[in-house]
């Protein structure tokens, strides 16, 4: 799912860009924790990612997986899924207060993180049907992305989201069928003709991630300098213990 959070970081990082250029976090508390915690989240992401990418090239390359492994790419799996619920709580959790610097946020987001039919919500549901397939892995490439956000309604309230949601769901819909007509239904077992083409997407993937990753370790160190060193190390403070709970 390389391609879908590189998406996402991009998303976030041009919108909390313009509120650090507005001075904004450093003169507002409030606001400088909300994005922090969302920040820091997408760094989350991106690096358990990043992992599951390693043990999915050592799963297709080995012949005889090791157990150790398959455990911990299910965990992980479960995990990122567990770390996306959190990003869509911190973000719905800072929807109003962040509405009133930049009311076009949320809405950016909402194809990716609307709870019933979602980019990363129905990357969740692929997750739980299919733990070890390549739809699950790596999920929708950027152009079939690019198709599913322009699909979004164009709305200014939930309410309109939901009733205009239809084409959106329909193209979400036929992109995933596309994806899975392609896919190896299991890493652990791949054929010999096609595990030095899956190894490359695994490359490829990590190198999509490993930009995401760049992009989010910049914005993390724009927002703690916005907030200054004192208020990022009393937010991390408040953040950490919850992040552990959810």
């Amino acid at each position: 799912m390389g391609e879908l959070l590189s998406a996402v970081v991009q998303i976030v990082n041009s919108y909390v860009s313009r509120l650090l250029d507005r001075r904004t976090v450093s003169q507002d508390a409030k606001v400088g924790a909300h994005l922090l915690d969302v920040v820091l989240t997408l760094q989350e992401l991106c690096l358990n990612g990043d992992r599951l990418l390693s043990l999915a090239d050592a799963l297709i390359s080995d012949a005889d997986p090791r157990a150790d492994d398959q455990a911990e790419f299910a965990a992980l799996l479960h995990r990122q899924s567990m770390l996306i619920n959190q990003l869509r709580r911190g973000i719905d959790d800072s929807r109003a207060l962040l509405a009133t610097v930049d009311v076009d946020f949320a809405f950016a987001m909402a194809p990716f993180l609307d709870g019933k039919s979602g980019l990363l919500t129905r990357w969740q549901q692929q997750a739980a049907l299919s733990r070890y397939s390549t739809t699950t892995l790596f999920f929708l490439p950027a152009e079939a992305v690019t198709r599913v956000v322009a699909a979004s309604p164009a709305a200014s309230t939930t309410t309109e989201i939901d009733r205009n949601r239809t084409e959106f769901v329909l193209v979400m819909a036929d992109e995933v069928r596309s994806a899975r007509r392609r896919e190896v239904a299991d890493i652990r077992a791949v054929a010999d003709d096609e595990r030095a083409r899956l190894l490359r997407d695994v490359g490829r993937a990590r190198a999509d991630l490993a930009a995401a990753r760049a992009l989010c370790a910049r914005l993390l160190a724009a927002t703690q300098e916005a907030i200054g060193p004192a208020a990022t190390a009393r937010i991390r403070r408040t953040l950490t213990p919850r992040q552990q709970h959810r």
